[in-house]
């Protein structure tokens, strides 16, 4: 009788096609946990770094017996997800996975796996125990003798896989343990893992509601449906330990920082789809007249190709930053389905929205996108090409969140990765590109009415001569003054023509034309200086790149300058030369010591700047710790001055979560700038406190003062008034303030001169606000 025979090398060429990457796999067994109905699942590493290594996948879901493994686990592509509702047996959970992709994941990352799981019984919940078990699962699989058989039928009468009954009461659960991984993990396949599973599931301020700090109220809804799930669901969390520790490490940028926000809801029933954008507080401090705005646009029924569009619910909250990118890890716009990521949109090489396209192209794509939505409300005070202002995807934060309900037509592509193409998941694409668009534009004006309104105060028109040593240049100044000029002839015109004065509007459009061609010859001197700004600022990112191999060169050096030390030593000992000359060796050798002790101390200190741990992970930094090493490395400096430093940062002063290297970089950039202008002899003071929602930090020196009416203009790229050259504090570039202000700005903090204490000239406070 002739019957279908199966090859063990199934398991291989499906696992290669279904899971794509190791990440993927672990994604698929952590799914897993939340379709059992589990409220917490552990993922544990040991010795990654060698093939002997094991990942351990612990949660406490419902849990199986021997029948269910037979059932779900050992039978390919079951369809244990696909019967009934497609809904979890506890909490109705809306399936991740209907695949049964589950072993292929397990056999992808380990050569043999072990299943301990027990089977709750119907009781109820306990807070803390979890669920009740009395029956239960063990069972093992070695995959290598699972492959080393000719066919599947023949696994049954070997020992590659053993299943057995567990009788005894304990707690609901089940624990996979993946043994003798197929490759060992290295720094970079964690780095890329980290980066991957750090928004596995959407970070929290992108699903939970915003800080009335950010908005005061809620744009279109107060949370985005994260999933399809029903009352009582009590959540799922998702622990890291052992080799995997660092991932829980990571802290997303907070809300605070951001500039714009983005909220779009499309409800596919109604078929209309509404985009809101919001300037933040923190870009109102700086441009009060900034105005969000909110449209409503139909679905289409076809796409320009006359394909279908089929109806689509989903939500997305998208988060813009100003001038520096979002930390790596979270930097782009992603996309969950049931609140779980679906790769690969918004990794690094992804531009699924264009960003980078657009960025590069200087908006020639977007200028395609805005013909599809021509039809849709825009603002009446925007105008389209300043869609050439576009961001990367560095600059955007966010996530797309749809339901398995809400977007059935959207199927997954079979190795897990991205949605099939198809006219619907291309309009969700555009649509959110073109809300960015909105965003953009809106952006655009509000900086450019605040710019003019700033610059151009009808009240005090006659002192704008005085006023115009607030700008960079002259040449910006001028362009201002033109584009006014310019402006207020075209409205003019309009009015009289609206009048029936149709020759006097003529002769006013004449004379704005000669307005115009002057704007345009100031605009292009203005772009060249701006070129040149950007020129240096790459020329600085590419010393950057340079600056952790120097660091270890520093440190060979203080090894050669010991070892030269050690040599003269022993060299003035030799009898055999004068001694006049001995004790110019034994002097040589007092200077390499020296020499020695000042690499060490600098390769020690640029080392904590600008190695991984660094920059890794966020935590609450003492303050006054991380004070001390900066104090040491301009030490020689400050007393080659006679200048005095002063540590009064209270022994327990905490930060918010942030990166160590970022407090180094921002008391280096501080000290040294006090260092430079606190006279001879001088002091250089730092202090701090808790006050009410902020954490501050003091530092001041005497010397030079500040004119606090226009201190603000210090923190502009390139204004800088050093020229001398120092050997530790270098020459100013006109950077660090500069550098200084970003980095507050990422967590939504504050630095500002401010009035000094007695006996002081200068003072600059950071403010953060407390988490």
């Amino acid at each position: 009788m002739a019957k279908f025979k199966v090859d063990t090398k199934l398991f291989r060429e499906l696992g290669e096609l279904l899971v794509g990457r190791d990440s993927t796999a672990l994604v698929e067994l952590i799914k897993n946990s939340y379709d059992a109905d589990a409220t917490r699942v552990r993922i544990h590493g040991t010795d990654l770094d060698s093939l002997s290594g094991s990942i351990i996948v612990e949660d406490d879901g419902i849990g199986m017996d021997a029948a269910d493994f037979e059932r779900g686990f050992l039978t390919i592509a079951g369809r244990t997800k696909i019967g009934g509702n497609k809904r979890s047996r506890l909490y109705q959970r809306r399936f991740t996975g209907e695949k049964g992709v589950g072993r292929l994941a397990a056999h992808k990352l380990a050569r043999t796996l072990e299943v301990h799981s027990r089977k709750f019984s119907d009781e109820k919940r306990d807070p803390l125990l979890g669920l009740p078990s009395k029956i239960g699962v063990s069972a093992k699989i070695d995959w290598d003798r699972v492959e080393a058989l000719e066919d599947l039928d023949k696994v049954a009468t070997s020992d590659a896989v053993v299943v057995k009954d567990l009788k005894a009461s304990g707690q609901a659960g089940t624990k996979l343990s993946l043994i003798e991984l197929r490759k060992p993990w290295t720094g970079r396949d964690l780095g890329q893992f980290y980066d991957e599973v750090a928004t596995l599931t959407p970070p929290e301020v992108l699903s939970s509601p915003l800080p009335e700090r950010v908005t005061p109220k809620p744009l279109l809804f107060d949370r985005p449906k994260v999933r399809d799930n029903q009352r009582g669901d009590p959540g799922f969390s998702i622990k890291f330990s052992g080799s995997f520790t660092d991932v829980e490490q990571f802290v997303p940028s907070v809300a605070e920082s951001a500039a714009w926000i983005i909220e779009i809801e499309c409800r596919g029933k109604d078929r209309e789809i509404e985009i809101a954008v919001e300037p933040t507080g923190l870009f109102k401090t700086e441009f009060a007249n900034a105005e969000g705005f909110r449209t409503v646009g139909r679905i289409p029924d076809f796409d320009p190709f006359e394909r279908r569009i089929e109806p689509i619910d989903f939500t997305a909250r998208i988060f813009e930053k100003e001038q520096v990118a979002w930390t790596r890890a979270f930097r782009g716009v992603r996309v969950y389905l049931e609140g779980f990521r679906v790769l690969p949109y918004g990794d690094g090489e992804d531009d699924w929205l264009g960003l980078a396209q657009d960025y590069r192209s200087r908006g020639r794509g977007e200028m395609q996108r805005l013909r599809r939505f021509s039809d849709w409300e825009k603002p009446d005070f925007i105008d389209d090409r300043e869609g050439l202002v576009i961001k990367g995807n560095g600059h955007y934060f966010g996530a797309v969140f749809l339901t398995r309900d809400g977007a059935d037509c959207l199927k997954i592509l079979a190795n897990r990765e991205g949605f099939l193409p198809s006219p619907t998941w291309d309009f969700v694409s555009d649509s959110i590109r073109h809300a960015i668009g909105i965003q953009v534009r809106t952006r655009q004006a509000a900086t450019s009415q605040a710019k003019i309104a700033r610059t151009f105060d009808r009240a005090k028109r006659q002192d704008v001569a005085a006023r115009s040593s607030e700008y960079n240049s002259p040449t910006v100044f001028r362009s201002h003054e033109l584009h006014r000029r310019a402006s207020d002839a075209v409205r003019e015109a309009k009015s009289l023509v609206a009048a029936g004065r149709s020759k006097e509007a003529n002769d006013r459009l004449t004379e704005s034309l000669s307005v115009i061609e002057l704007a345009v010859t100031e605009a292009m001197s203005l772009s060249s200086e701006g070129a040149s700004e950007t020129v240096m600022y790459r020329v600085l990112a590419s010393l950057g790149l340079e600056q952790a191999a120097f660091v270890h060169e520093i440190l060979g050096l203080g090894s050669t300058a010991d070892t030269i030390a050690r040599g003269l030593d022993a060299a003035a000992k030799t009898k055999t030369i004068p001694s006049t000359e001995r004790e110019k060796l034994r002097s040589l050798a007092a200077e390499a010591r020296s020499l020695r002790e000042r690499l060490k101390r600098n390769g020690v200190y640029l080392a904590d700047m600008t190695g991984v741990e660094g920059r890794r992970r966020r935590s609450r930094i003492l303050l006054r710790d991380r004070f001390n090493p900066v104090v040491e490395f301009f030490r020689s400096a400050a007393a080659s001055r006679k200048i005095e430093i002063i540590n009064e940062i209270p022994e327990d002063l905490t930060s918010p979560p942030v990166f160590p290297a970022e407090i180094s970089a921002l008391f280096s950039n501080l000290v040294s700038n006090a260092v430079k202008f606190a006279g001879s002899p001088g002091k250089v003071r730092a202090s701090g406190r808790n006050d009410k929602a902020e954490v501050i930090i003091r530092i001041e020196n005497t010397g030079t003062s500040v004119d606090l009416n226009s201190a603000d203009r210090w923190f502009e790229p390139f204004r800088s008034t050093t020229h001398e050259v120092d050997h530790v504090l270098g020459r100013g570039m006109g950077l660090g303030l500069t550098v200084s202000r970003s980095l507050m700005d990422e967590y939504g903090g504050e630095i500002a001169f401010v009035m000094p204490s007695n006996g002081y000239a200068t003072a600059v406070e950071l403010k953060w606000p407390r988490k």
